[in-house]
């Protein structure tokens, strides 16, 4: 066809000159034939180099890089293994004149993914500059399950979720996404990790992270995107998790071959996971009368009862797991009512649950309509989670605010310790803003804003507070006292906002302490003039001088040097994402009392200096009343 005019070139055009043209055409459409990419960058050829440095070519019969020289002896499989280029870093540019100065573009990859932006709840988005790689990954690492101080968890868990580009040197890609998925897991956040999952490219499911979404999926019920997400793997014969999900796959499917011939290879492994054998006898012999304690459970355990219609009768105490204790509280494998309720307070008190799934359940206890006394009496007898519910109905039920008020400061009277405490006041916190003060509620007032200010939402004690002023004004001793007692934890709370901070204020509350606990009140008032200090009060030396008594020494829990110095460093060069997890890892599972108050201090003052003052200001409340504020 060499008649064919397109296969002639135009006059005076070469071939090298035709190449040339189809080059610049390319570069002309590169960046509008861009647009249509979805995703990370995808590479389409190997990365720019030097041509001296170019790798020599492959020598016939060699391996290519990632696979075994030769073949194993025996016959044995073989699994490549894939182990992914260093990334590429662009470097800082500047325009010859020095005018402009061109930042280079962070490399997102799958590490990035998120399913909170900064207009969502989540950190801004290059929380992760300047912390390493390996540093990153081992402060998740070290974020504990349940930390005691709410507001930590929560900044834990938008740190967690947050989307934005991992650290510049994280080797291997991919190792982030999987250590933030398997604290999620950790920290009982199933629905949060199941939605960090559905963001997560398909291609990109790593084994690992593939384990943490199956686990999620099984505490959440989700059998089918759990049995989804194994059949989507090879080479998982021999891993004693995968096992256990391709048993409870196949209970669901009605294989109970496969299952019995699951919990044999379990035992020949060597796995002694007596609980999943015990179940797997259960579902596989129809002889399912058993009551299972759920000792040790983990999710698949949950699941493989669920699926298999197995009798449980949880015993909750025995039960760490808290995506288990959430898969409980919401009917998993049908519990007991006593045991949903009791996995669900344990799973709000860790954080795992909001109140208001608490909170729903004891919409399901039945109570007398009429007075309050008797859930009053019920619960002075047998405080714990029933009590709770019984007293929540009842406040639920009253229309008159007196007796909704008695059955709230029965509630938080009779909480079984400190944390059962500030857990009433978040279960009953609807309650506390429903009422408005009155000459008939003058005596719960106290009780009201203190709960509220537990709960976080100290602007809705506004009322309260303003009536106490009015009424110690006007003369009333008790509502002086009950001013002063509450005026550190409320400046605390509610800042410049609620109260102004005062010299005067402040002498007048430090002679109150002194009057009333002359022997804790140096360290009372110490507590609450350092957090105040970290949160930017002109606390004066005066101040300090005066809250110098005996003992010198405060034998109190402090988290590690290395981290005391660390979560400085972070803080003053505003590396956030590293200050806030090493704020939330410092006092891991510790209770705020059992703490130091110097190191709580730094914690609120890292927490302020990278911009997070209402984060700080929560947990210096929560700090302060643990102290007995």
């Amino acid at each position: 066809m060499t008649g064919s005019r397109v296969s002639r070139l135009p006059t005076g055009l070469t071939r090298r000159g035709a190449g040339l043209l189809a080059g610049l055409c390319l570069v002309v459409l590169a960046p509008h034939l861009a647009v249509a990419q979805i995703g990370a960058p995808i590479q389409i050829g190997p990365p720019p180099s030097d041509p001296q440095t170019q790798a020599p070519a492959q020598a016939p019969g060699t391996a290519p890089p990632g696979f075994p020289a030769q073949p194993p002896a025996g016959g044995q499989s073989v699994v490549p293994t894939f182990q992914p280029a260093a990334p590429l870093q662009p470097q800082t540019r500047t325009t010859f004149d020095g005018a402009i100065t061109i930042d280079r573009l962070q490399r997102l990859t799958v590490d990035a993914t998120g399913t909170l932006t900064p207009t969502t709840g989540g950190l801004q988005s290059d929380y992760w500059n300047g912390t390493p790689g390996d540093v990153a990954l081992r402060l998740v690492s070290l974020m504990p399950a349940a930390p005691e101080s709410r507001a930590l968890r929560d900044l834990g868990r938008r740190a967690l979720l947050s989307a934005g580009p991992a650290p510049d040197d994280l080797m291997p890609e991919g190792a982030l996404l999987e250590a933030r998925a398997e604290r999620l897991l950790t920290m009982g956040a199933i629905d949060d990790l199941a939605a960090l999952g559905d963001r997560t490219p398909g291609d990109r499911l790593s084994t690992d992270l593939s384990r943490s979404l199956t686990e999620a999926a099984f505490a959440r019920g989700d059998d089918e995107r759990a049995c989804a997400l194994y059949n989507q793997l090879t080479n998982t014969s021999t891993d004693g998790f995968w096992i256990k999900v391709a048993m409870v796959c196949d209970a669901r499917a009605g294989r109970d071959a496969k299952v019995d011939f699951g919990a044999r290879l379990l035992t020949e492994l060597g796995d002694e996971d007596e609980l999943i054998l015990a179940l797997a006898q259960a579902a596989t012999s129809g002889q399912a009368g058993a009551q299972f304690r759920m000792g040790g459970a983990a999710p698949v355990h949950l699941a493989l009862a669920r699926v298999a219609s197995l009798k449980i009768e949880p015993d909750i105490s025995a039960i760490s797991s808290l995506p288990v204790l959430v898969g409980l509280a919401r009917g998993s494998a049908s519990p007991p009512f006593a045991a949903r309720l009791d996995a669900a307070e344990k799973a709000e008190r860790a954080g795992a649950l909001a109140p208001e799934e608490v909170t729903d359940l004891y919409r399901d206890v039945s109570v007398y309509a009429g007075s309050v006394d008797a859930a009053i009496a019920a619960a002075g007898a047998d405080p714990g989670p029933l009590s709770r519910a019984i007293l929540w109905r009842g406040a639920e039920a009253q229309s008159v605010p007196v007796a909704r008020a008695q059955a709230v400061a029965k509630a938080m009277e009779v909480a079984e310790d400190d944390a059962a405490w500030r857990q009433t006041a978040r279960l009953f916190a609807p309650f506390l803003i429903s009422l408005d003060p009155g000459p008939d509620l003058d005596w719960f007032a106290e009780d009201a804003v203190r709960g509220l200010a537990a709960a976080g939402a100290i602007r809705a004690a506004d009322p309260w507070i303003e009536r106490m002023r009015r009424l110690s004004v006007s003369g009333s001793d008790d509502a002086a006292t009950s001013w002063q007692r509450l005026w550190a934890a409320v400046r605390l709370a509610g800042g410049d906002a609620v109260t102004p901070y005062e010299e005067a204020a402040v002498a007048r509350w430090w002679a109150h302490l002194r009057a009333i606990d002359p022997q804790q009140a140096s360290l009372r008032g110490s507590a609450a003039l350092a957090l105040m200090a970290a949160l930017g009060d002109p606390i004066g030396d005066d101040a300090w001088r005066g809250l110098v008594s005996a003992p010198p020494i405060d034998i109190q829990a402090v988290p590690g040097t290395a981290f005391a110095f660390a979560i400085r460093a972070a803080a003053d060069s505003r590396r956030l994402g590293e200050t806030v997890l090493l704020c939330v890892a410092a006092p891991g599972e510790t209770a705020l009392g059992d703490i130091a108050v110097p190191a709580l201090a730094d914690i609120v003052r890292a927490l302020v200096a990278v911009g997070l003052e209402p984060e700080a200001r929560r947990f210096a409340t929560e700090a302060a009343l643990a102290h007995g504020l």
